[in-house]
């Protein structure tokens, strides 16, 4: 298997499952679907996968800027295990006092491509999210800074978020039951995956010198 497939499917296999955990999003595509609104399902979901791979492609520059950075490295390598942290955290805190999801969807009576891009641009997740995966991805050789590999790293992204909302615009209503029932698991997964990632890197950060950037 050639290092940029490894890549695409690693970075697909990311964003699917990254994508069905109950939220904002994915409830508005599984309630456009259920309202045999198939025409807004697609654009609502076209709006939000595009805004997600923008901001993550915007935030692959900058972060690079900053690594190279060397004096930084550290630092930044610090800030992004606070990110990791602070969302096992929460994840954890909402599986100990038993919360699950409450069905909520801002912008609705917008039309939905505009709340697609709305919904999309003030989710909290999308760049800690990704900014800790870039990073994990980094270490394991697998993205690097050559654009091919951006284009393929951010294209898997928009499939695996695609294959997501494909899950629950056909499923719908029963999916949503069904993850319901089962979230605080799913926040205790969820939360235990992101703490052992975390502790990893913060390991490898404090462990290993900074790499030299020419």
């Amino acid at each position: 298997m050639t290092k940029q497939t490894r890549l695409f499917l690693s970075s697909l296999s990311i964003s699917f499952w990254g994508s069905l955990p109950l939220g904002t999003l994915n409830l508005g595509v599984a309630n456009y679907a259920s309202g045999h609104d198939l025409a807004g399902a697609i654009g609502f979901s076209i709006a939000a996968i595009s805004v997600e791979m923008i901001l993550v492609r915007v935030a692959l520059v900058a972060v690079r800027r900053l690594e190279k950075l060397t004096r930084f490295y550290r630092l930044f390598s610090l800030v992004t295990c606070g990110i990791l942290l602070a969302l096992s955290f929460s994840s954890l805190l909402a599986a100990w006092q038993m919360e699950t999801f409450r069905a909520s969807l801002p912008f609705s009576t917008l039309n939905p491509v505009l709340s697609g891009l709305l919904l999309s641009l003030i989710n909290p997740l999308h760049l800690p999210f990704w900014m800790g995966w870039t990073t994990i991805l980094r270490s394991k050789k697998m993205l690097d800074d050559r654009s091919r590999s951006y284009n393929i790293f951010i294209a898997a992204i928009g499939v695996g978020t695609a294959l997501a909302f494909c899950v629950y615009g056909t499923a719908g209503s029963r999916l949503i039951q069904l993850l319901g029932s089962r979230q605080v698991l799913l926040n205790w997964v969820v939360g235990i995956a992101l703490l052992i990632t975390a502790v990893a890197q913060l390991y490898k950060t404090l462990r290993f010198p900074a790499p030299v950037h020419r």
